[in-house]
């Protein structure tokens, strides 16, 4: 399935609210809704994503959710498990659960043909308490990558 028009894309991929994450491009964490100015009605509005970066941020939302967060809403298995490994030691057998919790995660989300790479690296040496979670997805309709990092700290802090 190939989505080479942009408008064809957004109908395969979806639209969402766009989130502005404070952090470095490529690096998902601390996210906030963006608002854009309607220039006509000189109001301010949500505004919207659309495509490849709706699906950007649906995986960092998917990630930065506990599973079963989001029971009362109706979605039991939506989110992943690895903040079940918050208190673990950052060690190289935490970091393959993480990568096992993530890779479970994401067979959920149905815009994903493939998961081309996945691992869990730690962020500094000796081992603190952030992991960096890189991913390469094949996304349905596209033909390149696409590549996101999410941070997970161990310790439970999300500062």
């Amino acid at each position: 399935m190939t989505a080479r028009d942009p408008a064809a894309l957004e109908a395969l991929l979806g639209r969402d609210l766009r989130l502005d994450y404070r952090s470095s491009p490529g690096f998902y964490e601390n996210a906030e809704l963006r608002d854009t100015l309607n220039a006509g009605l000189g109001q301010r509005d949500l505004a919207v994503a659309g495509g490849v970066d709706t699906l950007r941020q649906a995986i960092a939302n998917r990630l930065k959710t506990r599973r079963g967060e989001l029971t009362p809403l109706g979605h039991p298995d939506y989110g992943s498990r690895h903040h079940e490994l918050i208190g673990e030691p950052n060690v190289e057998r935490t970091r393959n659960l993480i990568k096992l919790y993530v890779l479970q995660a994401l067979k959920q989300e149905r815009r994903i043909e493939r998961v081309l790479q996945a691992s869990v690296q730690a962020t500094h040496v000796p081992a603190r308490d952030t992991v960096r979670i890189e991913l390469s997805v094949q996304v349905i309709g596209q033909h390149l990558p696409l590549e996101i990092i999410v941070p997970f700290n161990l310790s439970g802090d999300t500062a």
